[in-house]
């Protein structure tokens, strides 16, 4: 007879009248293309083994949830059965009080054993085998995209991290992989090495641990990788960097083979301050960074929307730049793009609203998906969100996370509920991570349907209708100076980045930026307001900022759209 791996067959053993948990077990597996068979309740050893023979279920489950001295014995049994009757070419599974799985574990038959309560990527891994408890490399998937993969439907989770100390950097690293929490650590490196890691005879004289941890040579990045080296193996990755992009990238690829590249378009130069070079030459150096890293074929991530709204940009500027960023990156030949989407932001926004943000970042990018440009969803919550009372920041945590769930993410990129107050340590991760575990799970199971709700899908659509009113004026301007394609052009985003067209109210003063865009929170969304504080249109808006160009192609700007780009 030849054995179905797809098929269980499952039994409560002997006096064991408890259903629920091997129902429980069931339900689950089945939501993941499994069949199964019940035999019921209390079943004799005789019953099941006369079963074993006529199913061609390749997996059997048992479940015993009684006395655990009883249980023991019933095993024993079980397990002698099995093998007089030359029944060990199946997969058993059991399923009992803690007690009675510890004793079953030393008799090394069953292929995994379940005490009830496991979310489902945890039996996932069992099922396929993956030995949780084994510090085994060849157990978990070493590449984004096959950790991606081995963990669905559920999302892995990414968090940042890195302290002032590089010791204690280093020994967090071993603790966090310990704990088998993260998929992907984030080395959170500190100012002066994202500016002058390669510039010794500069960096030698700042301060060091400034915004994270001080790395100053290549031996801090491979111990840092060294001590990764455990637990569940995480993937690590880190900052792009502010100046010589490519020599950092270069040098994260070698030591900690870094998961995948966050590199920004407008940001991270003298536009935010944590850049040295002018915007002009920053973009520059970005595209070719991009280049670099699809030429070894490193997923790359343009982190660029958000920059614009915590700094109070309005919701369709938000979505507009969600659109030019995955438009860059596919034009400089990305084929796996991380769409990061910070939830919670602006703060201020409400979790309906902030939704229907989301959405239309979303929903804006879908037009580029092809067989050549693949897009990951990476979410998280905004640091705005946070309050400073930690009981309180766990309660804001796991609602943004559910919401979250809504656009069911590739990558949950976890901020620890104790940012508000102090970089996270390694136990604030670890349990931020843990109080998320069943929450995701029930998320995937059934999440209600968010996005169905009027107010967020008109909310959705207005911010469309407004990004694709800028997207089409910038489109239309770039052509009429003779740019090919625009929105590869450094000097011309550069352009509308200083004449306001790309605008938010905190880049006021700027010398890059004009600074003079309005906006407040109504209604719990960001919109741009007048003088009097009355919501404007994004037609008007344009017009406000030059009135020869915008008369130029108010007309005709409705005709274009972002598919025909």
């Amino acid at each position: 007879m030849k054995m179905d791996d797809k098929k269980y067959l499952g039994a409560c053993l002997e006096d064991c009248v408890h259903t629920a948990g091997i129902l429980n077990f069931f339900q689950a597996i089945s939501d993941i293309g499994y069949e199964y068979k019940f035999l019921g309740p209390a079943n004799k050893i005789s019953k099941i083994i006369k079963q074993i023979k006529e199913s061609n279920a390749k997996n059997i489950a048992i479940s015993y949830r009684l006395t655990p001295e009883t249980g023991k014995k019933h095993i024993d049994n079980f397990i002698d059965t099995i093998k007089r009757e030359k029944l060990t070419d199946r997969n058993y599974y059991l399923g009992g009080l803690p007690e009675l799985i510890e004793f079953a574990e030393t008799k090394h038959f069953f292929k995994a054993c379940f005490v009830g309560g496991e979310t489902l990527d945890v039996i996932i891994s069992r099922l396929r085998g993956t030995k949780t408890q084994d510090n085994n490399v060849a157990s978990y998937s070493s590449d984004l995209i096959s950790r991606i993969r081995s963990n669905s439907p559920y999302p892995i989770i990414r968090a940042h991290f890195g302290l002032s100390s590089l010791v204690e950097t280093k020994k967090g690293v071993k603790k966090i992989a310990e704990a088998k929490v993260l998929d992907v650590i984030s080395i959170a490196p500190d100012q002066a090495c994202q500016e002058n890691l390669h510039h010794p005879e500069i960096i030698g004289k700042i301060f060091k641990g400034a915004g994270g941890v001080p790395i100053r040579k290549k031996q801090d990045l491979i111990d840092l990788y060294k001590n990764s080296q455990t637990g569940n193996f995480p993937l690590l990755r880190i900052y792009s960097g502010t100046q010589d992009l490519i020599k950092s990238a270069e040098l994260f690829h070698d030591t900690i083979n870094n998961a995948w590249a966050a590199i920004p378009i407008f940001w991270y130069s003298q536009l935010d301050g944590r850049g040295p070079k002018p915007l002009y030459e920053s973009i520059s150096e970005h595209f070719k960074a991009i280049k670099w890293h699809v030429k070894r074929n490193i997923p790359v991530e343009v982190n660029d929307p958000h920059q614009w709204g915590l700094r109070m940009a309005p919701d369709h500027i938000v979505a507009a730049d969600a659109y030019i960023s995955a438009y860059i990156a596919k034009k400089l030949g990305v084929k796996t793009y991380i769409e990061q989407f910070m939830f919670n932001t602006p703060a201020g926004n409400t979790l309906n609203m902030d939704l229907a943000r989301v959405l239309a970042m979303k929903e804006i990018v879908e037009p580029l998906i092809d067989k050549n440009f693949e897009v990951l969803r990476e979410t998280r919550a905004g640091l705005a969100y946070f309050t400073q009372n930690e009981e309180i920041a766990k309660g804001q945590l796991c609602a943004s996370t559910m919401i979250q769930m809504s656009i069911r993410p590739h990558i949950m990129h976890v901020v620890s509920y104790s940012e508000a107050t102090h970089a996270a340590l390694p136990e604030n991760i670890i349990e931020s991570c843990t109080l998320l575990k069943r929450l995701i799970h029930d998320s995937v199971v059934g999440l209600p349907d968010y996005t169905k709700d009027p107010l967020i899908e008109n909310r959705k659509n207005e911010i469309l209708q407004e990004a694709q009113v800028l997207l089409d004026y910038i489109i239309k301007l770039g052509l009429s100076q003779g740019y090919e394609d625009p929105l590869l052009s450094p000097k011309f985003l550069t352009m509308i980045v200083q004449k306001g067209i790309l605008d938010a109210p905190q880049l006021i003063s700027n010398k890059w930026a004009l600074g003079k865009i309005k906006t407040r929170i109504i209604n719990g969304k960001c919109v741009v307001v007048d003088s009097s504080d009355f919501p404007i249109s994004e037609k008007i808006r344009l017009s406000q900022i030059d009135d020869t160009l915008y008369d130029e192609f108010s007309e005709e700007v409705s005709s274009l759209s972002i598919k025909e780009v």
